[in-house]
């Protein structure tokens, strides 16, 4: 992750004018995998956006800057109306009760999905203890609905037999990708495109490019953090700056009617409800046991 990040750097610094291309794409580990044909996404929009952040504290260190940067991607979710796709480890909602009731009373739609609850490895453990970790987190949450969305810890993807169980209906791959979300494991991976971290700083010319080719490509603008990421020797005021004018450019986008401005769980219900049953337009066929597909087009 860290190469990327700096290579991703590298990138927005040398790119000036010039526009993102599959090869560019291709340097920074990122699939060119657009639809083949049209998707229609929530609002009978041709692209969308997602923004997930893992709410972890896993270091003792991380906690302070952790808070901070909750308030500050909150204050751009509410400024901007973006949706936000809330990862929460149990532990860490635990540990910052106010961090967490901050998120849960926010005007803006944020939906709550599902990190674990202490941060568990899913590929070091057996199903019966990863079923029993989720649990926990899902029982100290007290959420009054279901939550759809679920994050790997550290993105090691395993289990999907009890995330299907237990009724969640999209996650996040490990995988980068320009794309529409695929049918995969019975869920919908809602791909990531950019992971946003101090390394970003400045980078906010790249993640637009990323959001206009993912209008003119059909795909969702997937970008994803840690509030802790965020911070700068403890200050998240430089990396709020830097995302501003690129929730700027999303809402913007979604007044012009171009982006659908999403969740995971809002992309997994559309697409439950609108995919065509055996329909096999955009990828390979599609079974719980690892192959994938994407949404038909309408």
């Amino acid at each position: 992750m860290k190469g990327i990040a700096v290579e991703s750097a590298r990138v927005s610094a040398s790119l000036g004018a010039e526009s993102i291309t599959s090869g560019i794409l291709n340097r920074l580990n990122i699939s060119y995998d657009p639809p083949a044909q049209p998707v229609s996404y929530p609002g009978d929009r041709r692209a969308a956006s997602c923004i997930s952040v893992d709410f972890d504290v896993t270091e003792p260190s991380r906690a302070k800057t952790n808070h901070a940067g909750t308030s500050a991607l909150l204050e751009l979710s509410e400024e901007f109306g973006i949706p936000i796709t809330w990862a929460i480890c149990g532990m860490t909602a635990d540990a910052d009760r106010e961090a967490y009731q901050r998120i849960l009373d926010s005007p803006v739609h944020q939906e709550i999905g599902i990190h674990t609850y202490s941060h568990i490895d899913a590929l070091k453990c057996d199903a019966v203890k990863f079923e029993e970790d989720v649990r926990r987190c899902l029982n100290s949450l007290g959420l009054d609905t279901a939550p759809r969305a679920f994050v790997f810890p550290w993105n090691r993807e395993n289990h999907f037999e009890v995330v299907r169980a237990l009724g969640f209906r999209s996650y996040r791959g490990k995988e980068r990708a320009m794309g529409a979300p695929r049918l995969s494991q019975g869920l919908w991976n809602v791909r990531p495109v950019y992971y946003v971290d101090q390394k970003s700083l400045g980078a906010e010319a790249l993640m637009k490019k990323y959001l206009s080719l993912s209008v003119g490509t059909g795909s969702v603008f997937h970008l994803w953090t840690h509030p802790w990421g965020l911070g700068i020797d403890g200050d998240v005021s430089r990396m709020k700056k830097t995302l501003e004018p690129v929730f700027a450019r999303m809402a913007e986008l979604d007044g012009q009617g171009k982006l659908a401005l999403s969740t995971m769980g809002q992309l997994a219900e559309h697409f439950d409800s609108t995919m065509v049953p055996g329909h096999e337009r955009l990828g390979p066929s599609a079974s719980n046991s690892g192959s994938s597909t994407s949404p038909a087009s309408r």
